[in-house]
Parts: C-alpha cells; structure tokens; sequence
C-alpha cells in the first residue's frame, strides 16, 4: 500500500475492500501502521477542530520581522540607474576609431594616387594623338623658331589647338598637381605674337600647361636647331610631366625663361613622372633616366637645357619657358 491509499482513507475516499487490504498491511508492516496513526492525527488537528487557534504570538513575531527586514536594501536598489562609462572605455573605443582611420587614410590616398596617374595617362595619349595627326600634315613635331617673339613652349599646344586637334584643352591638365590650369581657352597664336612685340614676356603666364614638350634637335650637319621629325625611327619622349623649374623673372625673361631644378616632376609628388613616346606609348618613369642615348628627360647631353644634341637626346621644356638656339 502506497502513501496515496492513507490520505484516501483519512479524507473518507476509500471503499471496504481497500479498506481491509490497508489493515492487513498495517497489521504485517508496523512503520506502515506507524505512518497510518501520524498521518491521522496530524488531520485531526484540521479536520476535528472548527476554529483553530493561531500559534501564539504569531502577529508579534511577524511585525517584528517586518520592521527588521524594512530597512534593509532591496536588490533594486543595486541595479545602476544608468550604465557608468569609464573614462578607460572610452580612451580605448577612441584609440581603435583613430587606428582604423590612419590605415584607411594611406589606402584612400594611394587609391585616390593610382586614379590620378590613370587619368594623366589618358591626357598623354589623347596629346600623342593630335601630335602625331600635326606631324603626319606638316612632317614635323610642332615647333616655333626660337627667334620667334612668342617662341614659348607651350605655343607648340597653341598650334595644335589651332589645327583643330586639341578637342578638349583639359586634357593639358595633370589631375595630380593638386592644381588646376585656367579654364579658359588657350590665346590666338597670333596675339601671342602681337602682345610679346609690344611687351615681351607678358604671355608667359596665359600658357599654363602641366606637361613639358619636346625642345628639338640639333641638325647633325648645320648645327642649327630643328624640331623633331615626324619619320624618326627609334622612339624618342616627345611629352612628359613638367619638371620642377624656377622662372626667370628679371627684365631678361623673354630671352631666358628660367632654369630646370633637379629631381622628378612635382606633379606625382616626386615619385616619378609620365612619358609620352613618339610612338604614342606612354609610360611611367621612376627616375629622370630614359636610356643609354638619354640621360636626363628633361636636360641634353650636355646637362643643360638646350636642344638635344642628336635625335635620341630629347630635351622637355616646361611650357612657360621658350624654345632655345
């Protein structure tokens, strides 16, 4: 017999078989007996008495209790109203945002190097077309005699934008110099000629070209001066990021020009230099070094800035300085 059959015969649920059973196993089992007479007497206490008595002092003992725990701190009271911010926190919060942003600042700028030698690439090759269309008319390289008032370098740029092949004179615009050439159009080749006559030196500054342009060659039987031929057979640099230079600003400047300092062009910020070849490749050049038969880009054999003294030894000249005997 289970536990279940002496509450059922406490409360009065169990029938006279079950009843007999249960005194049977009472009589054979004493701790079931046992159990029997507790359980019965702990219900007597419920079931027999109509209005049992509280334990006594049972309200004293309860208000003291309450009174005690009353002023003690509840868990609540624990709990942070708002969370605390250490100021070590935030210094490491601080620290990982200003890490993160040093290594991205290289990267975009690397990226934002890359785009704009991609786009001085494009600006050379769109010259190189519109210098090779110029020389397969007129057989040569554009050119100006240098004895010419208006003999700037640049005027070789007038010339082709007046021959109706510098489409978009932007393109004379290196975008990584950090600094953009005037957006007007280029001068009238023959108002550069009339205004050197009347002022000399006074054009200078309306010819501002990113690029520097080939200075021509010495004839290997005269010696005089000549502009590069259309039909040379080895490739020679015909246009390239302008040198750094300085300018001759003293009363002789329209003879002079200025001088061509040392190191590559500012327009990479000296990492090097694009060169348009004569063959309408462009590539780009770490070092002013071109080759056996050339070098310095942008000085002759001689290590000045005259024109070369055979075909292999171009000689760029930025375009505010002026084609030389």
């Amino acid at each position: 017999m289970n536990d279940a059959a002496l509450f059922d015969e406490a409360f009065g649920q169990l029938d006279d078989d079950r009843r007999e059973q249960l005194d049977l196993a009472a009589a054979s089992d004493p701790s079931l007996a046992d159990r029997r007479a507790r359980l019965r007497h702990a219900l007597s206490l419920l079931l027999d008495a109509d209005d049992p008595e509280p334990p006594s002092a049972l309200a004293a003992r309860t208000t003291a209790r309450i009174l005690r725990h009353a002023e003690e701190p509840r868990i609540l009271e624990f709990a942070p109203t708002r969370p605390r911010v250490r100021w070590v926190d935030v210094g490491v919060a601080a620290a990982v945002m200003l890490i993160g942003m040093m290594s991205l600042v290289p990267a975009v700028r690397h990226q934002q190097q890359s785009v704009g030698k991609l786009m001085c690439t494009d600006n050379l090759r769109q010259i190189g077309l519109a210098m090779s269309q110029y020389a397969a008319t007129h057989h040569t390289f554009p050119y100006v005699d240098p004895s010419c008032p208006a003999s700037y370098v640049g005027a070789a740029f007038v010339q082709l934008n007046e021959a109706g092949l510098l489409h978009d004179h932007t393109t004379l615009d290196c975008p990584c110099d950090g600094a953009s050439i005037p957006t007007k159009q280029l001068p009238r080749f023959d108002d550069l000629l009339g205004r050197e006559q009347h002022v000399p030196g006074t054009c200078r500054d309306d010819i501002r070209v990113d690029y520097a342009y080939h200075l021509g060659v010495r004839h290997p039987t005269t010696g005089q001066t000549m502009p590069l031929p259309f039909n040379i057979e080895n490739r020679v640099p015909l246009v390239a990021d302008q040198p750094p230079f300085r300018l001759d600003r003293t009363n002789n400047a329209a003879g002079q020009g200025g001088i061509v300092l040392v190191g590559n062009s500012p327009n990479h910020g000296g990492a090097g230099q694009n060169v348009l070849f004569t063959d309408g490749r462009v590539e780009w050049r770490r070092t002013r070094w071109i080759s056996s038969s050339d070098l310095d880009l942008y000085l002759n054999h001689h290590e000045r800035t005259r024109p070369g003294i055979h075909l292999m030894d171009a000689v760029l000249t930025p375009c505010m300085m002026r084609f030389r005997d």
